[in-house]
């Protein structure tokens, strides 16, 4: 399926399913910024979404999007300035509300219902305040292709850095090859001989 505008409340009632792939280089927000893009399958952006309701607690009834998107882009370590791709493999839940208005966390006990116990939501599983989705305006020109690109720009670390620099083991490993080399005598080593001539 190419990446397109979805019915998400209809594709979330229905439990519908798509997948498919996407060149990183059309993500203008993704590589604003970053080095050059590979071409072919190290630049693609393969990503999955179904459509469920939830089906306990808070979330009975609601329309959810399950996104799943992977990919490796490219981005600038800012340690050692070179290049690498970063592996992202994110899966985020994402419920449908109709406005803006709804996007605030409001689950307040009221609309928990006046059974709600804090202790219920260990027994449903991770169905807590804290617990709970994302919440994304829903509508029947959803644009999916956007969620895609929000969901990588969230997964890319705002200070990229390698594990281990490239660089850094094979510099460790000059230095201590080098270390034997004429050391230079202390400039605190010279005033402590100054201090004990008297």
């Amino acid at each position: 399926m190419d990446v397109k505008r979805i019915d998400a409340f209809a594709f979330a009632r229905l439990g519908k399913e798509a997948q498919g792939s996407i060149a990183l280089v059309r993500l203008a927000r993704v590589v604003d910024g970053l080095p050059e893009q590979p071409s072919g399958e190290a630049g693609l952006v393969i990503w999955s979404v179904r459509g469920e309701e939830g089906k306990t607690g808070l979330l009975m009834g609601q329309p959810l999007l399950r996104l799943h998107v992977q990919a490796n882009p490219v981005v600038i370590c800012q340690r050692c300035n070179a290049p690498f791709a970063y592996p992202v493999d994110s899966e985020v839940l994402l419920q449908l509300v109709k406005s803006e208005d709804d996007l605030d966390d409001g689950y307040s006990v009221a609309e928990q219902g006046d059974g709600y116990d804090d202790e219920d939501d260990e027994d449903e599983g991770k169905d807590s305040v804290a617990n709970l989705p994302e919440k994304v305006v829903g509508s029947h020109h959803f644009d999916l292709l956007a969620q895609i690109e929000d969901e990588l720009i969230l997964s890319i670390p705002y200070v990229p850095k390698h594990d281990v620099c490239p660089g850094a083991q094979a510099n460790a490993s000059e230095a201590s090859e080098e270390e034997p080399a004429v050391k230079r005598p202390s400039p605190f080593a010279v005033l402590e001989q100054l201090k004990h001539k008297d």
